[in-house]
């Protein structure tokens, strides 16, 4: 009996080929992120719904959850491009330090003795998780050298994932930037320091930072997800005019990613202010935000691409159903901020600016502007990229369990409907449940995948035995 191994010239040790096993890390990532959805209820300061930004218990939760799924869809898109074989065991074989280093970061964050100690680890997460970016980035920028007929066939992709890559990155490492300022300062990089206090000073400089962190890792993430939906779908088997409709989409996003990413950059170091489109109403309040307007062209060009990727679908029912739960995710998170976050910025005279008053100060709304700031976190940057990302892996490594693919369809189909009229009726009223409970059966879908992906990955086994 001869033992054969997939990935040739990987070592034969039973503990490092697990190691390496890009479905053992798949599943094990998602564990840990299920695991922290079920407990965040028993975390402190973990409010779901709590009026205005995030505390920082929240934001702790928020990137507990958010940084090992990022992990996850580098772990994904090295193994789906096929990027280098280096590159890959390296992504890999980081699996379990960067969930160790986040568990351990996020249960060091509440005792006060042991806040210096959390500093330390989630920076060291971050530094290795900036490492793994920039193996990826430079993986894909070979992959054109590597595999040409690829490239040429889903280069719309390919230019999406590059770009977002890179978007994300920056956004990355604006984050640290802000922690480090918010701990120490910048009294220890005099040039950089002077350079700070010369575009409006510490304060100012750390409030223009974290905003565009914040505003532009999600929709570089969004965009990058949109890409790799694309090449799971299989859409360079299309046809060349309907693979082209996708490719128009896929660069539709490009331009809008490289346009906000700009836009943040200047904004945060730089004196840029991003203006407002068109103000209208008392003091100009009424309008849409520049970078709002980019952010959502990423969103336009997904729906642009959703024309293509219709024809891609798969033949198979329950397969096709959960085709079409990823492109419900898009269609709602547009619905979500197109349909409620731009018509809340037409009025801001009434929603105002989070303070109680009359323009220029706030207005009589100001609290149904605090529950969209709430509510759509938790929806359309939260649990929808999560769930498009985490449908990717259900199509790609799920092999049969048409049963339970069926199960979660239909508790994604319910949570994404129900949640995303709970959150218009959370804008409106200020009533939240429901939208907590459409989340509820969103983590539902989240577990049962977890569940699923298991028990498919004990069936598939990176080894074939040939007698």
């Amino acid at each position: 009996m001869i033992q054969m191994v997939e990935n040739k010239g990987l070592p034969t040790n039973r503990m490092v080929r697990g190691l390496l096993n890009v479905r053992y890390n798949i599943f094990a990532t998602l564990i840990f992120i299920s695991a922290i959805l079920v407990i965040s209820p028993l975390l402190p300061g973990v409010n779901w719904f709590k009026l205005g930004d995030f505390s920082l218990d929240m934001v702790n939760f928020y990137h507990t959850v958010m940084i090992p799924f990022v992990f996850l869809l580098i772990l994904y898109s090295a193994e789906l491009l096929e990027l280098g074989a280096t590159s890959r065991r390296i992504i890999n074989l980081s699996t379990y330090p960067v969930l160790f280093l986040t568990a351990l970061g996020t249960a060091l964050f509440y005792p006060t003795s042991t806040q210096t100690a959390d500093y330390v680890i989630q920076a060291m997460r971050d530094f290795w998780m900036i490492i793994l970016a920039l193996i990826f980035f430079f993986g894909l920028l070979f992959l054109p050298f590597r595999n040409r007929e690829k490239f040429k066939k889903i280069w719309g992709a390919y230019s999406l994932i590059l770009i977002a890559t890179l978007s994300a990155g920056i956004a990355a490492i604006m984050g640290m930037i802000y922690e480090y300022g918010t701990l120490f300062g910048f009294s220890s990089l005099p040039v950089f320091n002077n350079y700070v206090s010369s575009i409006g000073g510490l304060q100012v400089f750390l409030g223009n930072l974290i905003t565009s962190h914040s505003h532009e890792m999600l929709p570089a993430v969004m965009g990058g997800i949109v890409a790799l939906a694309a090449v799971t779908f299989g859409y360079e088997k299309l046809s060349n005019f309907k693979r082209n409709a996708v490719n128009l989409g896929m660069i539709i996003a490009v331009f809008g990613t490289i346009s906000f990413t700009y836009l943040y950059l200047i904004s945060s170091f730089g004196t840029y202010v991003i203006p407002t489109v068109a103000p209208f109403g008392p003091g100009g309040m009424n309008g849409l935000a520049l970078d709002d307007t980019q952010t959502g062209i990423v969103g336009w060009g997904a729906l642009i691409a959703i024309f293509g990727l219709y024809y891609v679908l798969s033949k198979r029912p329950t397969d096709r159903l959960v085709q079409l739960s990823e492109l419900l995710t898009w269609i709602a998170t547009m619905a979500v901020m197109i349909g409620v976050g731009y018509a809340m910025e037409f009025n801001e005279s009434y929603y105002g600016f989070g303070s109680p008053g009359v323009p220029p100060n706030g207005g009589p709304g100001y609290k149904y502007d605090m529950a969209f700031t709430d509510g759509h976190l938790l929806f359309a940057f939260f649990m929808m990229p999560l769930l498009a990302g985490i449908i990717l892996l259900i199509i790609h490594y799920i092999e049969g369990h048409e049963t339970e693919k069926r199960i979660i369809v239909y508790f994604i189909v319910a949570g994404t409907v129900i949640a995303a009229f709970g959150l218009l009726a959370y804008v409106i009223t200020l009533f939240w449940i429901p939208e907590a409970i459409g989340l509820s059966l969103l983590v539902l879908a989240i577990i049962i995948t977890t569940i699923t992906l298991g028990r498919s990955s004990k069936k598939t086994s990176t080894e074939r035995t040939v007698t």
